[in-house]
């Protein structure tokens, strides 16, 4: 042991300290623990793959980029929104099944997220990206809206978010999509569910209720739940103020062809719905 230190005596200062750095695996990647890196980038046209490829987003005629992103490996549960989120009682009486601390966080509307993701921003030094009349401080915005009838709906509905920032927000649809199919210039192979043509392998569905997160197999970027479990909530409109897209296909689905992301699976729901089969996940922009 003394010969040994009396080696490592001998090595410059910075020399040793990137080698002690460097077994440390994940401290000094810049990659968030939680979080997966997922390379962007710009697809001209169509996928052209093997497997699955269609896709409403990457089609012919299109050009479509996509920056480098931090993911979250899964659903946000129901522990950690409760932590940035006041007032979130996840043990509802209402419900018997699906309530701890690892389940995706549930009854979210798309307003919900947007706090969420920028008190968690404040809390750890990031940039805020959404602004509701011009602030990031979601103390400062007024009651969440349950419904249009709200006096801050129309300020709520009207939320902008600064892609360049570095804190939390929902993916686009787009983002999501691309991450869903395993990222890497959608070169590999296209599966039909996000990680396997057997959606049993990484989904939970056609069942009563949501099961803990990461649950199934991930797909190959180590995302899990890209398919099923609960519907994901997605940054952009649907046709109208009052709906924003979700992706993903929710527990309940028995029916295949709502998971299969070959078809660029996304619906839509009102910007204050709360209910069992909605959650979502997060992204940052990366460097």
């Amino acid at each position: 042991m003394i010969k040994y230190l009396n080696k490592l005596a001998l090595i410059p200062v910075a020399t040793l300290l990137l080698w002690i750095i460097g077994c440390c695996p994940g401290e000094t990647s810049g990659v968030p623990k939680g979080f997966v890196y997922v390379e962007g980038a710009t697809i001209e046209g169509e996928i052209t793959a093997a497997g699955f490829p269609s896709s409403k987003i990457f089609k012919s005629g299109a050009s479509v980029t996509v920056a480098n992103l931090y993911v979250c490996d899964h659903e946000v549960t129901q522990a950690e929104f409760a932590e940035y989120y006041d007032g979130y009682m996840y043990k509802l009486d209402d419900f018997e099944k699906g309530i701890g601390d690892n389940y995706p966080a549930f009854y979210i509307s798309w307003f919900d997220t947007l706090v969420y993701c920028n008190n968690r921003s404040i809390a750890e030094g990031l940039t805020p990206c959404y602004k509701i009349n011009n602030d990031t401080n979601p103390a400062n915005w007024g009651k969440v809206p349950r419904s249009n009838d709200f006096s801050t709906w129309d300020a709520w509905q009207k939320a902008e978010c600064d892609f360049e920032a570095n804190g939390y927000r929902l993916p686009t649809v787009t983002e999501w999509e691309y991450a869903a199919r395993g990222g890497n210039g959608l070169t590999g192979y296209q599966y039909k569910y996000s990680g396997s043509d057997t959606l049993a392998d990484v989904a939970v569905y056609a069942t009563d209720w949501f099961e803990v997160v990461k649950t199934k197999k991930p797909n190959g970027l180590e995302l899990y739940d890209m398919s099923g479990n609960v519907d994901e909530w997605c940054w952009e409109r649907y046709g109208s103020d009052i709906l924003r897209c979700y992706s993903g296909g929710y527990y309940y689905y028995t029916d295949e062809s709502n998971f299969a992301i070959s078809r660029g699976y996304s619906s839509n729901g009102i910007l204050t719905n709360r209910n069992s089969q909605l959650g979502f996940r997060v992204v940052r922009t990366a460097d």
